[in-house]
């Protein structure tokens, strides 16, 4: 079995020979929202999002996890208490099953969706920081559908202070990802003012895009090297 990999900022890797999955590429996405926004019809296109954020930082109150349709349209599908203490990490995980429905844990919470219509073809992670905060993720992978060929791990992202916003971005080149478990570590810091809703906050966004030729995908992840091992 071939595979190929891409480097750049994360790891990317292209797999062959799969029924499933023909390729799957993670990379920095530069875009930020207006990017996101072209490659997804201004958001239309999303399936699910999954969203961890400050909220009110209590079990009560304003809710610190949700799962959403499209992320801040309407109302969310599921949400959920959370204690967030300032700079505590706690692990969350992102499950599809590959048909229908999403499960999303943040600590011991836990909420679903299972009306989730149809597949996607990419994974949009998103951060966001408020002045003075920083939202990270770290530790996280992906490992889909049972197959360590398609596995993928190591990666972070991260946004500190006056709203910043970063993207990573995950596609599998055109093909409906198969079930998947996407895990990893959040931690919500902040010094003086405590932020509050979404101020402080990342998604994770299953979305198809609007079809571009192969090359337009090459420079929309910025200069890719690829590289080819055997196994």
């Amino acid at each position: 079995m071939q595979i190929h990999t891409l480097t750049c900022a994360a790891v990317a890797v292209l797999a062959s020979g799969s029924a499933l999955s023909a390729a799957l590429i993670v990379a920095p996405f530069p875009g930020g929202d207006a990017g996101f926004n072209a490659l997804t019809n201004n958001g239309t296109l999303e399936r699910a999002v999954a969203e961890g954020r400050i909220g009110n930082a209590l079990t009560t109150g304003t809710w610190e996890t949700a799962i959403w349709q499209q992320g801040g349209v309407g109302v969310p599908k599921s949400t959920a208490q959370l204690n967030i203490n300032n700079g505590a990490s706690l692990p969350f995980t992102l499950v599809w099953n590959g048909v229908d429905t999403v499960t999303y844990t943040v600590g011991s919470t836990t909420i679903s969706w299972n009306e989730v219509a149809g597949g996607f073809t990419d994974i949009f992670i998103r951060s966001r920081s408020a002045t003075d905060s920083t939202l990270s993720l770290t530790n996280m992978s992906i490992d889909l559908n049972n197959d360590a060929s398609l596995e993928w791990s190591g990666g972070s992202l991260s946004s500190t202070g006056n709203g910043t916003v970063n993207y990573l971005r995950l596609t599998n080149m055109g093909m409906n990802f198969p079930a998947f478990t996407l895990s990893g570590t959040q931690n919500l810091s902040w010094t003086g003012v405590q932020p509050a809703n979404s101020a402080l906050a990342y998604q994770i966004k299953l979305t198809n895009v609007i079809p571009a030729p192969g090359a337009g995908l090459l420079l929309a992840f910025g200069g890719l090297t690829m590289f080819r091992r055997r196994r």
